[in-house]
């Protein structure tokens, strides 16, 4: 009898915990286990730097292409906002403004308008640079060519969206002598989307102008700059899928303080205030860039040479 007891016991709690171990997560969908690490991470505490402790620094200008090999966990889902509970960094920032949008406060994210974080601007035009919207004309009876106005919107999750590959941070890097390291600090990032315009098209049989699509006006972008440390708490907080192993994602402030991505210097400070492609173009821009990290990484190692 108490033999009987103990085995139904075990058998109860087995089922017990096969039950609990079947997470059906809205979230991060179907799982053998609840994930909540991510959401409670935060982002990391930096080392204070005294200006005292600088004795060297440079300002340098990067953009991240998402669309190179090392940067695609940073790209991808493009369709899906959330696969899995993985959100690409694009919709993450796109979700952000939307939610500052609807919740404004001191604490919502700001945007602003370049680089020195002067300007700032309000949620609700930068949501409208992210939703195109244009009044055409279609035809809606061929046979008598009745044709009637109608709202064209370009859509952000299949069409603008695929379009923003680019990511542009500011960074400092310097030398502390009270560490006796080459440390970088990142301090604005910028996504860039390029400019649509609705086309238009005469329709062979009524001769009635009509939309013709969507198309990119040549050699136009727009930018929109954050505080990098405003972006931090939200990253730190939202995975990002790692190679390997499913099991040990990181988060996207990772991928930003550890370096995990491929970029190249589009400027270095400078008396002219001017971008490398201001002065010279292709292969001799890259060997530009390329000159000007060798230069950082050739200070730090000449500190120790005696």
């Amino acid at each position: 009898m108490k033999k009987s007891l103990i085995i139904g016991l075990i058998s109860l709690f087995c089922i017990s915990f096969y039950a609990e171990a079947q997470v059906l997560d809205p979230e991060y969908g179907p799982r053998a286990w609840k994930k909540e690490n991510a959401k409670q991470e935060v982002d990391v505490t930096l080392t204070h730097i005294r200006e005292a402790d600088v004795m060297w620094a440079k300002r340098i200008w990067r953009v991240i292409d998402l669309r190179q090999k090392q940067n695609l966990p940073l790209y991808y889902p493009i369709a899906d906002s959330a696969t899995l509970g993985k959100r690409s960094f694009i919709q993450l920032i796109y979700d952000e403004i939307k939610g500052a949008s609807l919740n404004p406060g001191p604490n919502s994210l700001k945007v602003y308008s370049d680089y020195q974080l002067k300007s700032p601007i309000p949620t609700e035009q930068v949501l409208s640079r992210f939703l195109k919207v244009d009044t055409t004309k279609r035809i809606i009876d061929p046979a008598n060519c009745t044709v009637e106005e109608y709202t064209e919107i370009l859509d952000f999750q299949t069409k603008l969206k695929p379009d923003i590959y680019r990511v542009q941070i500011m960074e400092d890097w310097f030398f502390d002598k009270q560490r006796s390291v080459m440390d970088v600090r990142i301090l604005a990032l910028a996504i860039e989307f390029p400019l649509y315009t609705s086309k238009v098209e005469v329709d062979p049989v009524c001769s009635e102008s009509v939309f013709g699509g969507w198309e990119k006006v040549p050699n136009a972008v727009d930018r929109i700059w954050f505080f990098f440390p405003d972006l931090r708490l939200v990253m730190a907080s939202n995975e990002c899928y790692k190679r390997f192993n499913d099991a040990g994602r990181i988060t996207y402030d990772d991928i930003f303080l550890k370096r995990m991505f491929d970029s190249y210097i589009i400027k270095e400070e400078n008396v002219y205030d001017r971008y490398i492609n201001d002065y010279t173009n292709n292969l001799n821009a890259l060997l530009e860039a390329e000159k000007i990290s060798n230069g950082i990484r050739e200070f730090e190692q000449d500190m120790w040479q005696y």
